[in-house]
């Protein structure tokens, strides 16, 4: 997170979910300002970034990459139930995105400045 946030910008969300119906797979929930400018291409840019920093083999350990949109009410709660500027929160057994998680660590959950 911190070495594609020294290249692209803070994110205001980045965290690894794993849905109660999905056990032992890992989403991987982003949100961003530049993220939202040409979704698609910001989108493959960071899959790129993702498999220079941890590899190939972990980018595709994820089940799936979610971007979520800086208006998103997901987003805004999370944001007010887990403020994270540069460390680690872990979420069980709680309902998030209006998804069932089994689990949750959450990297950073706060507006960019």
């Amino acid at each position: 997170m911190r070495e594609i946030a020294a290249k692209k910008g803070d994110f205001t969300l980045f965290g690894l979910f794993m849905r109660a119906d999905a056990p032992g797979t890992w989403d991987l929930v982003v949100s961003a300002p530049w993220l939202e400018e040409g979704k698609l291409r910001a989108l493959g840019e960071l899959t790129d970034l993702l498999s220079k920093s941890i590899g190939e083999h972990a980018l595709r350990q994820l089940s799936r990459i979610v971007t979520l949109k800086s208006d998103d009410p997901a987003l805004k709660a999370v944001i007010a139930a887990f403020s994270v500027e540069d460390g680690e929160v872990r979420v069980q057994r709680s309902n998030l995105f209006g998804l069932q998680i089994e689990d949750g660590i959450i990297m950073r959950a706060k507006r960019a400045a």
